[in-house]
This record gives structure tokens, sequence and C-alpha cells, in this order.
């Protein structure tokens, strides 16, 4: 169901509430008159109305408060960007830190910088700038890229004024070039830190946001990226986003060879300054290394330091970034879990005759390395199980590169996003959400059918006529009759509907005290209703129930308001910080609790008007089916993420592991992955092509002997 039509339902919904509400007030008056003053009542629901309304504007003049708005922002993605710093250098500290240089190199324009800097000036190198601040990180593949924007972003937050812009990391795999550039970052800050859409549009319309585009060399699968390439296009639609009169600021990261080509198409923004990170030395290799590794056996790497700082050595070439230099100090500073020896030497970089043969050694040790640095016990799968499930996934990420775009959207060669993954299994993965999608229809269709053969077999024809109940009930009869034919189409278009509307508003990861307060009162509200409501229909048509079921059934039906509302709607989740897992998670959650509470509370309005008007009908009987029918439609018009989610497990077995959410988050607390936004990524581009390439983990090779030794 789209947007737009689980809007309107929910207007209808409401509009039919208030409506029943008035009129159990009036049934009440008319049942106890001159208990209630007609005119005090009134005044009374025309106050209630009024307050709510109040209680709204409200909440909306502070959805749109920027200053409010940029505050909470911030701290969102202080936190979050302090937690990928940490997982990138491995919690190690600031001993991790390798304070690679950079050198300016002008692009054109009028923009003068100071020549050089690291990593610990950058922040102050990006004030100087002035203008509007803009900045082209490149180096080459490793060279610590990512890792310099996230130190930008963490010294800028540091000490914000109230009316600094605030720095948000975007993906550049996930960009759309073709969607306008307020629209795709109103989107970011939706889906990526929780922000409702009307703050998140806020924040944007002032200014208040400062991109920092990661990996606009990810956009193409080629070295040359083109004026029409995605990622020119992509520059283009920043160069076109305008403050006002100004040039909007931003922060790229781009590998050398691939800005460089763009530079000769001309196809980068105007004013823009651009610092090349150099490579890693001898002497700042020997200081890192020195800082990460065992101090009480310094001599374990004494061979591999010497040939850093060795002219024309191998070593020399192959660990001078830092992340290869990472990549080495992961894989030998493995210990065995039992004895707590090293399971390798690091002397055995030394043996290898070329840059490729180290590459190779580094990469097919890493998993097992960092598997076993995080998880001692070895409570998941194991590296070589890992390794598979990582390949099927980098395979993916490598075929989307050269393919179009599916239903309108361009497929991410990088992004592991949970419900956008579905692609990896084709059709397979549709077909299998629609089973779903049909699995929950279908108690709801036979509910249906159990109430209309009791309707039709209690139907008499008494001189030609049939009576008004049963007419009323045959009529009653016709909602949930055209609701469970909308009901048997879910699976078609569950199979037919590529990307969820929930997935283009991203849903919910934020909801902060103000929400959680909003969604409290929205409980308590409709309890009351459900209160009120249930025991007018009892003491309307005399059922033979006791006053506790109407009160049961009101609190189901505030616990749904309160916990279990649509996130399309504002309604409340919670925000877990720095998990791509919240948004099924919470989808399968909300589903769940409104089924289980609006799907009774439903049911029984529902059931009591059954009774009334067939007699001889159980009670219990009545309320069941109509709870069944509440549920079954509940859950049926949920969000699709869900389904295709577990559509894509159900068609994967043996190639992904059943739960693969816990799976990818594994991996990125053993620093296999990191997360950017509501995406897991390979912790580098080297290490998913290296998968994508090597399905199978690689066997025990020989150690190289060093010339002289014997074999």
């Amino acid at each position: 169901m789209s947007r737009r039509t689980r809007t309107w339902w929910f207007r209808a919904g409401v509009a039919a509430g208030m409506v029943m509400l008035v009129a159990a007030a009036l049934r009440l008056w008319t049942l106890y008159p001159g208990d209630v003053d007609p005119v005090g009542a009134g005044l009374g629901l025309a106050g209630t109305g009024i307050a709510a309304l109040s209680w709204w504007q409200a909440q909306r003049l502070a959805d749109t408060d920027v200053q409010a708005a940029a505050i909470l922002l911030a701290g969102r993605v202080l936190a979050e960007e302090r937690a990928q710093r940490a997982q990138l250098l491995g919690r190690k500290g600031s001993d991790a830190v390798i304070d690679v240089d950079f050198s300016f190199h002008p692009t054109g324009g009028s923009v003068s910088a100071p020549p050089a800097g690291s990593l610990k000036q950058v922040a102050g190198y990006f004030r100087e700038l002035g203008g509007p601040g803009r900045l082209v990180i490149t180096g080459v593949a490793g060279s610590g890229k990512t890792v310099l924007a996230i130190e930008l972003i963490l010294r800028l937050l540091d000490g914000r004024r109230p009316d600094d812009r605030v720095p948000v990391r975007i993906s550049a795999a996930s960009l759309d070039p073709d969607v306008p550039v307020r629209d795709m970052l109103a989107r970011h800050l939706t889906a990526a830190y929780g922000l409702k859409p009307v703050t998140a549009r806020t924040l944007v319309q002032a200014e208040r946001i400062l991109p920092v585009v990661d990996g606009l060399d990810e956009m193409d699968d080629t070295d040359e990226p083109g004026y029409g390439s995605r990622a020119a296009r992509a520059l283009r639609a920043l160069e076109e986003y305008e403050h006002g009169l100004d040039r909007c600021g931003m922060v790229l990261t781009c590998r050398t060879d691939q800005y460089d080509a763009l530079v000769a198409d001309r196809a980068v923004p105007r004013g823009i300054v651009r610092v090349d990170v150099g490579r890693v030395g001898g002497d700042k290799a020997w200081s890192f290394i020195q800082a990460v590794t065992d101090q009480e056996d310094p001599d374990r790497w004494r061979p591999v330091l010497d040939a850093l700082t060795r002219d024309g050595h191998v070593l020399a070439e192959a660990l001078n970034t830092p992340w290869r230099l990472t990549l080495a100090v992961s894989v030998h500073e493995q210990r065995d879990p039992v004895t707590g020896r090293y399971v390798r030497s690091p002397e055995v970089l030394t043996r290898f005759a070329d840059q490729q043969a180290v590459r190779e050694h580094l990469l097919g040790l890493f998993i097992p390395a960092r598997l076993a640095a995080a998880d001692p016990a070895g409570r998941g799968p194991d590296a070589r199980r890992t390794h598979a499930y990582l390949a099927v996934l980098a395979a993916h990420l490598r075929a989307n590169a050269g393919r179009p775009p599916l239903d309108g959207r361009v497929l991410s060669g990088t992004d592991l996003v949970l419900h956008r993954l579905w692609p990896l299994a084709g059709d397979r993965a549709r077909f299998f959400g629609a089973l779903v999608a049909l699995a929950t229809c279908l108690p709801g269709v036979a509910a249906v059918v159990v109430a209309a053969v009791a309707v039709f077999s209690r139907v008499e024809i008494v001189d030609g006529r049939i009576s008004g109940a049963t007419v009323m009930a045959v009529a009653l009869l016709l909602l949930p009759g055209t609701v469970a034919v909308r009901l048997l189409t879910e699976p078609v278009t569950a199979y037919r509907q590529a990307w969820s509307t929930a997935d283009e508003d991203g849903l919910l990861r934020s909801r902060g005290g103000q929400s959680r307060r909003r969604s409290v009162v929205d409980g308590v509200l409709a309890a009351l209703y459900g209160c009120l409501t249930s025991a007018a229909v009892i003491m309307e048509f005399g059922a033979a129930l006791p006053l506790w079921v109407p009160i049961v059934f009101g609190v189901l039906v505030g616990v749904g308001m309160a916990s279990g509302r649509d996130v399309t709607l504002g309604y409340a989740g919670s925000w877990d910080g720095v998990d791509p897992r919240t948004v099924i998670r919470n989808d399968v959650v909300s589903t769940l609790v409104a089924a289980l509470t609006f799907g009774p509370g439903f049911g029984f309005m529902l059931g009591i008007w059954f009774v009334k008007l067939l007699e001889g009908i159980p009670v219990v009987a009545a309320v069941a089916v109509a709870a069944v029918f509440g549920m079954s439609l509940v859950a049926s018009w949920s969000p699709l993420l869900a389904r295709r989610y577990l559509g894509l497990l159900l068609a994967t077995r043996g190639r992904l592991p059943w739960r693969l959410g816990r799976f990818l988050h594994r991996c990125y607390d053993a620093g296999l992955l990191r997360i950017s936004g509501i995406a897991y990524q390979f912790r580098h581009r080297e290490l998913q092509d290296y998968l994508a390439t090597h399905p199978q983990a690689p066997t025990a090779a020989p150690v190289p002997c060093l010339e002289g030794e014997p074999s």
C-alpha cells in the first residue's frame, strides 16, 4: 500500500473515531437523561478538540525549530562518527592514528590555501579556506581519505557554534544524480539519523548541512570517468545546489586517478581546493608499528621495520598506506586463544618477491585474524564460512557496477543495505516475498469466508421478505468482504513492486524523548476512546460481556497507538545508534505490535455488531474471528521491507546465513565491515575486490624462503 493510501486510511480512521466518540457520548446521554448536561458535554468536547489542535501545533513548531534540530543532528553525527573512527582504527585509541601529511594542489579559481598540512590540522585548514568551504581529498587506495574526512567532521563538530553547518557524511555510491540534492539530503537525514521528514527538510532549506561525499571514485566502474559518468553528474548536481546566491560548501573524497580524469574533462566544481594525501614513509610506519604492537617483544617486528626503511625493498612500497599497515598488524598480531602465543611471525613479510604477493598474503589471512581477535570463543560462523558469505555479497556489489537501474534505482556497488539486497536473489526473492504476503493474507480471507457462511446460513425469506437485521448483517459484511478482495491482491503487489514507498522515506531510526512523550499522549487518548466506544457498544446492544472487556480492548488500542504506529506517519520507534539492522527490526516490531493491538480491538467492535444482528452466534466466536481478520489486515498492509528481506533469506539458503543482519554486524564488530548511515560497507574496497574474485578461502600455502635458506 502506498504512503498516500495509508495516510488516507489513517485520516479516515481518525474521522470515524471522532464520529463514534460523539455518538457514544450522545448515546450515554439518551440512556441516562438528566445525568449528563448536553451543553457542558458539548463544550467539553469542543475544548478537547481545541486542546488537541494546540498541542499538535506546538509539536509542529518544535519539529521545525532550526537551532534545536541542528543541535540534535550534530549530537547524533558526532556519536556515529566517533564510533566509525574507533572501528576503523581497530579500537586501539590514538596510538593507531597515522598522522598522514597532505599537500595543496590548486584546481583553478581564486581560492588560496596553505601549501601543506597534516591530519591533526585538517579542521583548521578547512576553516582557513573561507568562502563556502569546498574541499576535495584525494589519494591512492588505502591512503586514509575516509579517516581524514571523519577526522574533519569530528573536529568541526568539536566546539561547533550555533550557526555553523553540520557536516554529514554520505556514501557517494548511494547517490542518485537524477534526484535533487535537497531531496537527497533530506532523505539521508531521515534514513541515517532518524530525523522526522519535516525536520530534515527544515535543516536543508535553512542551509545547515555540509555534505561530506565519501568515495566519489566508487560511483563508476572505471579508472577514467568522463563528463557523462555518474560521478560527473553528481558533481554537477552539487554545483547547482546553491545556498541563496552563494555556492554550497562541500567535502569530497576520491582516488587520485579518477579525480584527475574528472579534472581533465572539466567536470569538477568551481572554487574547490584539493588536498592530496601522501604515502606513509618508513619513519611513520615504524612509529605506528611500534605503538600498536607488543612492546614486550619488539624484536618480532625488527626485520619488517628494517625493511621499511631500506631503499628499494618490496615492503617499503607494499606497506606505504595506512590500510596496508593495518592489514599487516592485524594478521601478524593474531594469538592462539589457548596458549596466547603468536600464530605467525611478521618476519615472513620480508620473504615475498613483489607487492602482489604481499597483498594476497595479507588479504587471505585478514578474515581469520580479525575473527580470532573479536570472537576467540568462535560462537559465530568460522573463518571459511565467513569468507564464503562475504564473497557472495562482494560479488553482488561488483555485478551492480555494470547493471542498469532497476525500476528507476541505481544499485550501489559498495552499500549493503539489508532491505535493498533482494536483487542478489533476483525473482526468487520476489517470489518468496509474495508467498510471505500470501501467508499473512489468508487468515483474513478465511475469517471473511467464515463470517459470510455464518451470515448467509441465517438468511430466512418469509413471505418474500428478508428481516432488517439480516440485511444489516449483509451490509456490514460488505466492508470486510471488500477488504478481503483487496488482501488477495497483496501477493501480486508484493511481487511486482520493486521498492517500497517506506524505503523512499527512510524508516525510523531515531525517536527522542519528545516523540516518546507524544506517543504516550496518543496512547492515552486512544485508550480512552477505545474504552468509551466499547462501553457504548455494549450498552447499545446489551451484549452479555463484563465491564472489564471494553477496558482491555481500549487499552490494547492505546498500546497500539503508543508503540505500533506506522513509521511513515511518524510512528514511534527507538534510536539504537549505529546499527543498520534497526530498520528491519523496527519494521517487524511495529507490525507485530499493531497486529496484536489494533487487530483484536477492531475485531471486538466488528464481532459485537454481528452478535447483535445475528441471533445465536456466540460472542467469543464472533470476536475471535473478527480479531483474526483485523490482525491479518494490519500484517498484510505493513511496509514491504521486512517481507522482501525475508524473501531474500528464503531464496539464498546455503549461500547466506539465516540471520544475515546479525552476521553482518558481527563482521562489523570484527573490523571486516564499516557502517555508513543505514548501510554496511566492506572495510576497504581492496578487501571487497579480493573477496569478489576469491569465492573460497585460500588453503594454507607454504611460506616463501629467503635466498640461501632450505626449502
